[in-house]
């Protein structure tokens, strides 16, 4: 009995050092769920061997950096009246990409045959790269391009998107309807170290205000009483009725459109062919 019983804490005692090398390790399980996965895809050949090897353990360290996915796209054929928009969100939709619930990350798309390149974000990737942001990554990846350095603009590009997720969600984000303008999200409201430490002492200080408060109230003379009110309070309710006061209409003003201000600026989004959420933008090399 005593054996069967130390074979079981032995057991435990595994299974909870397990748990705890995952939760100060939350890169693991995104690199075990993702390693065997391609994320590269050259079909325009545009990089070399070791080139693609560098923008893959590129891309394996963002996603253990953010929890979040990315893939690099390339092609040089003719897509018709499909757009590079179109042909990076069913790329990467219809390849089940993206890391968490909301399948979150973004595809980097080169198309050589249009010249074009786009950014294609997914999930709570949409909320960290707003409209500005897009512009800012392709900033530094569309010199590379124009001087022929592909590998160099892929690489570049992971790297921006990593540093603005780093940064965090900018104050003042929301997402938008890129077709009608509309407001879908409320503005995102960063708040300081400061400020939270601000706000939790304030609470601890009207907290005690309120039990010195009542204990004033409720004191009584004298220290051979004392009140049970454990036992005593206890609250009958003998009526209640619900009555009716107003209606109140809230109208909600159509969002403003990128670059008008607004702090962080709005995130557009637009629905793919498969139905799902994108955000996106991109430009001509």
């Amino acid at each position: 009995m005593m054996k069967t019983r130390k074979t079981i804490l032995r057991s435990v005692s595994l299974l909870l050092a397990l748990c705890f090398t995952l939760w100060l390790a939350p890169g693991l399980g995104t690199a075990l769920a993702t390693s065997t996965g391609e994320r590269v895809f050259d079909k325009a050949n545009l990089f070399t061997a070791s080139e693609e090897q560098e923008i893959r353990k590129a891309i394996t360290d963002f996603q253990q950096a953010t929890g979040m996915d990315f893939v690099v796209l390339t092609s040089d054929t003719e897509t018709g009246e499909t757009s590079q928009q179109q042909v990076a969100d069913d790329f990467y939709d219809q390849g089940g990409y993206g890391l968490g619930d909301e399948h979150s990350g973004a595809l980097y798309y080169i198309d050589m045959y249009n010249r074009q390149e786009y950014l294609s974000t997914a999930g709570a990737m949409i909320d960290y790269m707003t409209d500005a942001r897009i512009q800012g990554a392709l900033d530094v990846s569309n010199p590379n391009l124009r001087a022929g350095r592909y590998a160099d603009a892929a690489l570049a590009m992971i790297a921006k998107v990593q540093l603005y997720v780093k940064a965090g969600i900018p104050e003042g984000q929301y997402r938008y309807d890129i077709v009608t303008g509309q407001m879908l999200t409320a503005r995102h409201k960063v708040l300081t170290g400061t400020e939270m430490l601000v706000g939790g002492a304030l609470c601890l200080f009207i907290g005690l205000i309120f039990v010195l408060i009542v204990q004033a109230r409720y004191k009584l003379k004298g220290n051979t009483y004392r009140y049970d009110y454990a036992t005593n309070a206890d609250v009958d309710i003998t009526d209640s009725r619900d009555e009716y006061l107003r209606t109140t209409v809230t109208r909600t003003r159509k969002a403003p459109p990128p670059g008008s201000g607004g702090g962080g600026g709005g995130s557009g989004v637009h629905m793919s062919g498969g139905g799902v959420s994108h955000g996106g933008g991109g430009r001509g090399f």
